[in-house]
């Protein structure tokens, strides 16, 4: 198969239909999600989807095989794209928080099972909040300014992850990035350094 000229949500919706069809359920994460919930102010080469019925690794690499994605490393990669397919590791959940409840994204090749953008949000505070890293704080606050959700309704998702400070810096953030009207994740990044030299000083 040639997916040279198909975009990454729409390869992303043949490969969870095709999965689907083999009976392996997944639910898209990571930077993907991110894009399609920034409505493309992030963009990424990679898809990543959860495998939440827990099929046999063999089961997953002949349903991927018949897109003509193989196994390099932990990824899935096919000859006529960059795009690269990864099934990140269970359990389920963002933080500690276990997922119960996802949603659908609709594409001109079909659907995807996603996780709902609250979700989303969490994943990538868990990433700044355990990991440090700084893109992911950029991402959260980009989906909140998109979709106006406001730092508030994540408060008390970051006590519970013990993050007391990472929540006043996404605070500072979002309302410095909402007063300025910043509209690209490079204004965000930007925005971030300053912040960050603010507390710093």
């Amino acid at each position: 198969m040639d997916f040279s000229d198909i975009p990454i949500t729409e390869l992303a919706a043949i490969v969870a239909e095709h999965l689907q069809q083999q009976g392996i359920d997944v639910v898209l994460v990571g930077g993907l999600a991110v894009e399609i919930y920034t409505h493309n102010l992030y963009l990424t080469k990679d898809i990543d989807m959860v495998n939440t019925n827990y099929q046999r690794p063999q089961t997953l690499h002949k349903a991927m095989a018949e897109l003509r994605f193989s196994k390099q490393g932990r990824v899935y990669v096919n000859a006529t794209t960059d795009i690269t397919v990864e099934f990140p590791p269970g359990p389920f959940s963002v933080g500690n928080e276990l997922i119960r409840t996802t949603t659908v994204a609709q594409m001109a090749h079909g659907s995807i099972p996603i996780l709902r953008v609250e979700d989303v949000i969490k994943d990538r505070l868990a990433a700044f909040i355990h990991w440090g890293d700084r893109q992911s704080l950029v991402q959260a606050t980009a989906i909140l300014l998109t979709h106006k959700l406001a730092p508030a309704a994540f408060q008390e998702f970051c006590i519970n992850e013990k993050a007391h400070t990472e929540y006043q810096m996404l605070e500072t953030l979002y309302q410095c990035a909402n007063q300025k009207q910043l509209t690209t994740m490079e204004q965000l990044q930007t925005e971030l350094t300053r912040v960050l030299l603010d507390t710093m000083k």
